[in-house]
């Protein structure tokens, strides 16, 4: 009979659409965090769903970014755009394997 120690019995538990949502979080954060602040900022969930083999975890994270300046409008009606990242996270590990626009699904 082979025992399992809790550390690895865990690892082999996949994990959860919260545990998913924090991986997609953290990675967005350490790819934008040396960026200048009003290019990616305000980011929010979207998204969440669990591929049909539940493999993994496609976490859809929104952000503000920074509209082009249209000098023919007022200032208060340039207000940010939202973008869209879909983050492809393995469910087994929680590491994020993959960020792509919505459209390149």
């Amino acid at each position: 009979m082979v025992h399992k120690s809790p550390a690895s019995a865990k690892a082999d538990r996949p994990i959860d659409a919260r545990q998913a949502t924090k991986s997609a979080f953290d990675y967005f954060h350490t790819l934008f965090s040396n960026t200048v602040p009003s290019l990616a900022s305000d980011p929010s969930l979207e998204e969440i769903e669990i591929s049909k083999d539940e493999r993994f975890w496609l976490v859809t994270l929104g952000y503000s970014a920074p509209r082009p300046r249209d000098p023919h409008l007022p200032t208060f009606l340039q207000v940010p755009i939202r973008k869209l990242k879909v983050f492809k996270v393995d469910a087994a590990t929680g590491r994020v394997l993959s960020m792509k626009n919505p459209q390149d699904q």
